[in-house]
């Protein structure tokens, strides 16, 4: 952002951009156009978000994108309408205007949450919160976190404070590029090429979306600027001056025709509120897309019309919310983070009547000391002085970000600490219905380790006390990985046998999976007498580990069956199928600091563990497998115990996710 500063002019200096010289940016016309109605549209918005992240409106997600269609429209309405009055665009008025408009509120978020929250929150909240900001600053939100590796819809467990900014992101990344490309589209064919920009930014946008998406994590495609561009640019779409006089044109001639159209899209935009789940393949493959359109013609329906529904939509209490919405969105995220009921022990009603008081009480104050003053009356935020402030209050804020360091690791896994697990470990009794190896089977060489993510974070520990012992082992472990086919893996016994087959291994460990436990009864049945199955067929043996506790709202309805599934056919087995309750040493409760030394076990997000939670299963693990199998002995050296495995970055994810209590 800070290449932008060196755009903006002191007021009064003339600026040229294209063919012609432009008056300067205090003289241009910039008053918004009157387009009535838009507030309360931003209103419903940002009641949709609100509602959303409150778990109360199943897509209330998609007000995001009912604002991505008003900000298109309304930039685009403005840039038009400079445009046709002077043929040109002042850039760096325009890029001025939108920094005075959106940075100061950002920037004084930014401070208030990671000061408060290295102050007050936990250790884990600051630390994500701290390892986002920067990015935020710079409006990089949404590419940070696609390339962080942290799935959108699986975030808000441990979620950060500033997880929200992606969608600022979008649109300032939008207003950098889109006034440029207006302004080459326009002297090549004035209103004619500035359809065909806006036509092919919307095909060339929706495309991409539909290349990238797998059908599986849907955050690519959702926070992606170039893969949600098309939100913006339906809204541009509508903007352009045949669409607008077509439409104004249509409404007079077809008043009634166009209220019943603006009633069937707020029903339609409705209906997909109340019942969209945000990770339906279908809304990545046209309904987002579909939804973009529909928020469009909405917006300049209202925006068109003096009609009574733009009289409701005008109505004063829903238009102050609208002005509102840009600091609801800012402030309502970190609110609603930090009053937990875990934190407040308050539920229901009562808590969200207290997040929207607090997230209301910020948002004025940030709209009416903050927003406001700088916008209109501030002059030093204009010209070279502006420049100069700018500057400094982003150096302040790095120096902030400085002072309040995420540690180099945060981990924090010591010696002692491990050692300590160990012995707590070797005191845990083992629960077993075998205590004697299988005489009859031959010695295991080598081991294959399957399951989700839940044991990829096992597995350094597994395989550091493996290779100690001597054995062979493999592993498989990675997040979604699951028995159950699916229609994203369609054949999983097919690509198990591939790998078997390429680590030639005999024991096969499967630690069952949260994504299997999604399906529903009948097919984990079918799956798993499947793998029987197969494990028959080849003469392999077979290790079913069940589900680590889990909290409470990261639990599945199909644990319970799953769990009951595979000890069932590990009892009618003849010896080569077992199964293992590690519960018993990670406890039936989900407890993040197990042993209570301030080193957790077990990760805040409600189901994955840390080094020392890794290090209790994986010698519980072995110790039950020597019990049962020849060719597996616990290591006489323990000196694995505190090798590099426990500093694998998987530990540090998301940030802090293990970090001291």
């Amino acid at each position: 952002m800070a290449f932008i500063l060196s755009l903006q002019h002191q007021s009064g200096s003339v600026v040229r951009t294209a063919s012609r010289t432009i008056t300067p940016v205090n003289q241009t016309a910039t008053a918004r156009p009157q387009l009535p109605g838009l507030d309360g549209l931003r209103a419903l918005a940002v009641i949709g978000v609100l509602a959303f992240h409150d778990n109360r409106l199943n897509g209330g997600f998609l007000g995001v994108d009912l604002f991505f269609a008003l900000s298109g429209f309304l930039i685009t309405t403005l840039l038009i309408d400079e445009l046709q009055r002077t043929n040109s665009i002042d850039l760096i008025g325009f890029w001025g205007r939108r920094l005075r408009r959106l940075l100061p509120a950002v920037m004084v978020l930014l401070v208030v949450v990671v000061v408060f929250f290295r102050l007050f929150a936990d250790t884990g909240q600051w630390i994500i919160a701290r390892d986002d900001v920067v990015w935020s600053q710079f409006y990089m939100a949404n590419w940070h976190q696609i390339y962080s590796g942290s799935g959108y819809w699986d975030a808000f467990a441990a979620p950060s404070a500033f997880e929200h900014l992606w969608s600022l992101a979008i649109e300032e990344q939008f207003y950098l590029v889109w006034p440029v490309l207006v302004i080459v589209a326009w002297r090549i064919g004035r209103a004619r090429g500035l359809t065909a920009l806006t036509s092919i930014g919307i095909v060339t946008s929706f495309m991409a979306m539909l290349a990238i998406y797998n059908g599986g994590d849907p955050t690519r495609v959702y926070m992606g600027t170039d893969t949600r561009s098309f939100s913006l640019l339906c809204g541009a779409f509508v903007a352009l001056p045949a669409v607008r006089r077509a439409v104004t044109g249509g409404i007079q001639k077809f008043r009634n025709i166009a209220s019943g159209l603006t009633v069937v899209l707020i029903l339609v935009i409705g209906l997909m509120w109340f019942t969209v789940d945000g990770q339906s393949q279908w809304l990545f493959r046209g309904g987002l897309f579909a939804h973009s359109i529909a928020s469009a013609l909405l917006a300049v329906l209202v925006a068109s019309s003096s009609t009574k529904l733009s009289v409701v939509f005008s109505w004063r209490p829903l238009a102050y919310i609208g002005r509102l919405s840009y600091a609801l969105y800012l402030w309502h995220w970190p609110v609603y983070i930090f009053c937990t009921h875990d934190r407040l022990d308050i539920n229901g009603l009562a808590l969200t009547a207290i997040r929207l008081a607090i997230t209301f009480a910020l948002s004025i104050a940030s709209y009416f000391l903050i927003e406001q003053p700088i916008r209109h009356n501030a002059k030093w935020a204009h010209g070279s002085q502006g420049r100069r402030v700018f500057v400094a209050t982003s150096l302040a804020a790095i120096v902030i970000w400085a002072l309040i360091a995420v540690p180099k690791t945060t981990n924090k896994v010591s010696a002692d600490a491990l050692t300590s697990a160990v012995a707590t470990t070797s005191s845990v009794p083992i629960a077993s219905t075998t205590t004697t190896p299988q005489e009859t089977l031959p010695p295991v060489t080598s081991i294959y380790y399957l399951g989700d993510s839940v044991a990829y974070d096992m597995w350094p520990a597994i395989e550091a006390e493996l290779k100690a012992a001597g054995v062979t082992a493999n592993s498989g472990a990675f997040g979604g990985v699951g028995v159950v086919p699916t229609d994203v893996n369609t054949s999983p016994l097919q690509s198990l046998a591939t790998e078997l087959d390429r680590h030639y291994s005999d024991l096969l460990i499967l630690q069952l999976s949260v994504w299997d436990a999604q399906q529903d009864e009948k097919n984990q049945q079918a799956a798993l007498d499947d793998l029987a199955k197969f494990v028959a067929d080849r003469n392999l043996r077979l290790v079913f580990v069940s589900f680590p506790s889990i909290s409470a709202d990261r639990s599945e309805p199909g644990q319970i069956s799953l769990e009951d599934n595979a000890r069932t056919i590990a009892n009618q087995s003849d010896g080569s199928i077992i199964y293992l309750d590690q519960r018993s040493v990670l406890g039936d409760a989900f407890t993040v600091d197990i042993d209570g030394d301030g080193n957790p076990e077990r990760k805040r997000d409600g189901i994955h563990v840390c080094p020392t939670g890794a290090l209790r299963s994986a010698q519980w693990l072995i110790q039950e497998l020597s019990t049962r199998f020849e060719g597996i002995a616990t290591p006489a050296d323990v000196s694995w115990v505190i090798g590099d495995w426990a500093q694998d970055s998987r530990y540090d994810s998301p940030p802090g996710a293990c970090a001291p209590l």
